[in-house]
């Protein structure tokens, strides 16, 4: 059966189900919690008052590419391929993520504008499909060999494609109190998409009956049930009812596995709304900027658009959730010499208080938590570089992981510049690679046959970013 659940932050960083990259200086600088420019329209909105005056704009395009691979040992597997270990390949990608920011700061007030993906962000493909689907089929030729009718192989064929987004337009005002705080209130309005297609179908078994030829599993148990029906009638017909309604259950169970064996699309459209409140301070003191910032649970309910759906998982209007979770920031900057800054950034997600599908946030142990740092240093008045680390640290059980939903830990290191070119216009250009640390998922029953299995996932990702960013 296609278990096609979420693909939550498919290639973007940030939490389980939350995008923190709204802007290319992030890639180079990842923590930007306590930032004083055009960009803390997402990541600081409650500094942007100690800008100079004027009207602010930026916008950047963000591109990333991931693999997520996932090797699993099942022994069944053995009889599609000769191994009992396989490895399916997955290929996620956002070629193009736009974010928008505005800023008009006067005096001590400041409105800002923020347009941008916060969570999901992009589309995974496995042309060979998932662990979860081959074990559904290699149990068919298990229940042949049960019966007596001996086979050594089978064959399927499957595919899955995910996309996940989360449009948001964020709006909100910045007051200073006076020259050392201000504080800021604003909300989020946010649109999520998903969208789900995939497969499992020409399911093929080889049995000993057949010559060990190939014949589709779904055929050959039809055929098996429709022998067995007319031997249960002629056994009835003999007055032999006992054993007649013996091999009856035997032809329900053959219909059952034909069932079992059909093709099986899936193609389905969610989408939902939500709204979430967010508040900050900033204080700033001579060399040195402290912000903090938190966004309240934004609550998605999405609602199933299905225009197939032979598994019975997606009926049409159907609603689940969608949450984003709660989180929490803060951060410092501290400017060492006029030239050189150095950036420091905390982040921690309320996972645990976000309703998911399936009520999968019951399996998190704690929320995501992470940590960033960073440097930047102005070698020339037009010239800027910079570098960051980010720790994004997960926590949840192996009853969380699946073939559909996998995160793991990670670090990752952003490298880029800026480049002022005219008194109006920056460019920013940057990119960050990730490494992943390993898990593996070991599951005594795999596909319910009694059967152990287990799972390793493994990923790599890299991104880069440019944008330009305006003052009128």
């Amino acid at each position: 059966m296609i278990a096609a659940t979420a693909l939550t932050s498919i290639v973007y960083a940030g939490g389980i189900n939350t995008n923190t990259n709204q802007h290319a200086a992030y890639q180079r600088n990842f923590a930007r919690e306590a930032t004083i420019d055009i960009d803390g329209a997402y990541s600081n909105p409650a500094g942007l008052v100690f800008m100079e005056d004027g009207l602010y704009a930026a916008f950047s395009v963000q591109c990333a590419f991931q693999e997520r691979n996932i090797e699993t040992t099942y022994a069944p597997f053995v009889m599609n391929g000769g191994s009992d270990t396989k490895k399916y390949e997955g290929e996620a990608t956002a070629p193009f993520v736009p974010s928008l920011q505005a800023v008009y700061k006067k005096g001590d007030w400041a409105f800002s504008l923020n347009f941008s993906v916060p969570g999901g962000g992009g589309r995974a493909t496995y042309d060979n499909g998932l662990p979860s689907f081959e074990s559904m089929a290699s149990s068919i030729p298990l229940a042949l060999t049960a019966a007596g009718d001996s086979t050594g192989r089978y064959s399927i064929n499957s595919y899955m494609k995910g996309q996940q987004y989360i449009f948001g337009t964020t709006l909100g005002v910045t007051h200073k109190f006076n020259e050392n705080f201000s504080a800021y209130v604003g909300g989020r309005v946010a649109y999520a998409y998903n969208k789900y297609e995939g497969y499992i179908k020409d399911i093929t078994v080889y049995p000993k009956s057949n010559g060990y030829k190939g014949i589709a599993a779904e055929t050959y148990f039809e055929q098996t049930a429709q022998k067995l029906e007319k031997t249960a009638e002629q056994l009835t017909s003999l007055g032999q009812t006992a054993t007649a309604l013996q091999i009856e259950a035997k032809a329900n169970e053959m219909k059952a596995y034909a069932n079992k064996a059909k093709d099986k699309h899936v193609d389905c459209t969610q989408d939902g709304f939500g709204l979430a409140p967010i508040v900050g301070l900033d204080f700033k003191k001579g060399n040195v900027n402290i912000a903090t910032r938190y966004e309240f649970r934004t609550k998605i309910r999405v609602k199933n658009k299905t225009v197939i759906d032979e598994t019975g998982m997606y009926p049409d209007e159907e609603k689940s959730n969608c949450d984003m979770p709660a989180l929490w920031t803060v951060g410092m900057d501290c400017n060492l010499l006029p030239n050189l800054k150095i950036c420091l950034g905390y982040r921690y997600y309320f996972d645990k208080d976000a309703k998911m599908a399936n009520d999968k946030q019951e399996k998190i142990n704690h929320g995501t938590k992470e940590y960033a740092y960073g440097i930047e240093w102005d070698i020339t008045k037009h010239v800027l570089i910079s570098c960051g680390y980010l720790r994004t640290q997960y926590d949840f059980s192996d009853d969380y992981l699946s073939d559909m939903n996998f995160n793991q830990s990670s670090n990752n290191y952003g490298l880029g510049a800026r480049f002022t070119l005219t008194k109006h216009l920056k460019l920013d250009v940057a990119g960050f690679i990730t490494d992943y640390e390993t898990r593996k998922k070991h599951v005594a029953d795999y596909a319910g046959v009694g059967i152990s299995g287990s799972d390793y996932y493994s990923r790599e990702n890299f991104a880069f970013a440019i944008g330009a960013n305006y003052k009128f």
